[in-house]
C-alpha cells in the first residue's frame, strides 16, 4: 500500500499499449452503460445517491489537483478539462441547467486526455489513478446530466458554449502570452508533438488551427444530443401517426 501511494515516478503507460487500450476501453463501456441505463434511476429514490457518489468520487481524484495547481495558481490558468469538471460538478450536484449547458460541450478533452495523455506516472502509483478517474468523471457528470437528469440541449447552448470558451481563451493566451507560465489551453505550445507541423508553419496558423480543431470537437459533443433527440422525436412522431389510424 505505501509503494502505491508512494509520490517517486514509475514506468510511464505506453501509448496505445495493452493498458492504455484497456483504459479507453473501460472508459468507453462505462459511458455506454451510464447512458443506456442511466434513464432507470430517473424519478427513484437511488438517484440523489448515485448523484451523491459520483460527485464524491470527483473530489477523491481532483481535490489533489486543485489544491497543488489551483489554489496555488491563476484562475485564468485552468485546463480546459479542470473547467468542465469544476462547472459539470456544480450543474450536476444542484441541477442547475443554465450551468451544465455552457460545460458540457467542453467534455472533448477527456476523450483527447484518454487518447494522448501527458502524464509520466505508472498506474501503480495513486497520481496516474486519479489523473485518470478525474478526467472520466467529466465524461460520467457530462453523460449523466443529459440522460438521468434530463437537461436539455440545443444548437444555441452549443453556440454560446463557444463563446464562452472564446472570451476565456483570449484571456488565458494572452496572460501566457505577457506573463509567461503554464500555457493550459495549448493556444502557444502542441500538446502532442506532431501538431509542432502546424506551429512550424506559423504561430497564427497554429492557434487558427487550434481553435477550428475545439469548433469541430464541440460540434461532435453535440451529435449524440443531436440524433438522440431526432429519434425520440421520430418514435413520438410515429406513434402519433398510429394512434390518428387506429382512432379513425
Amino acid at each position: 500500500m505505501h509503494d502505491f501511494f508512494y509520490g517517486d515516478l514509475t514506468q510511464p503507460i505506453e501509448w496505445f499499449g495493452l493498458t492504455h487500450l484497456l483504459l479507453i476501453l473501460g472508459f468507453a463501456a462505462t459511458l455506454v452503460l451510464l447512458w443506456a441505463y442511466g434513464p432507470k434511476l430517473i424519478n427513484t429514490k437511488y438517484e440523489k445517491w448515485f448523484r451523491y457518489f459520483l460527485i464524491v468520487l470527483v473530489f477523491i481524484f481532483e481535490w489533489k489537483v486543485f489544491e497543488n495547481r489551483i489554489l496555488n495558481g491563476s484562475i485564468f490558468r485552468i485546463p480546459l478539462c479542470g473547467i468542465a469538471l469544476y462547472g459539470l460538478t456544480y450543474s450536476v450536484a444542484f441541477k442547475k441547467q443554465k450551468v451544465f449547458k455552457i460545460f458540457y460541450f467542453y467534455w472533448f478533452g477527456t476523450i483527447l486526455t484518454y487518447f494522448f495523455f501527458d502524464t509520466l506516472w505508472g498506474l501503480d502509483r495513486w497520481g496516474a489513478w486519479t489523473y485518470f478517474g478525474a478526467h472520466a468523471s467529466i465524461g460520467w457528470l457530462a453523460v449523466y446530466g443529459y440522460r438521468v437528469l434530463g437537461f436539455k440541449l440545443t444548437r444555441n447552448d452549443l453556440y454560446n458554449s463557444m463563446f464562452v470558451l472564446a472570451i476565456y481563451s483570449f484571456i488565458s493566451g494572452y496572460a501566457t502570452y505577457k506573463y509567461g507560465g503554464s500555457d493550459e489551453l495549448f493556444l502557444m505550445n502542441p500538446p502532442v508533438d506532431f501538431m509542432n507541423v502546424f506551429k512550424e508553419v506559423h504561430q497564427i496558423f497554429y492557434v487558427f488551427m487550434m481553435v477550428f480543431l475545439a469548433a469541430v470537437l464541440m460540434h461532435l459533443m453535440y451529435l449524440p444530443i443531436y440524433f438522440n433527440e431526432k429519434m425520440k422525436n421520430g418514435n413520438l412522431n410515429s406513434s402519433k401517426n398510429k394512434n390518428r389510424y387506429i382512432f379513425r
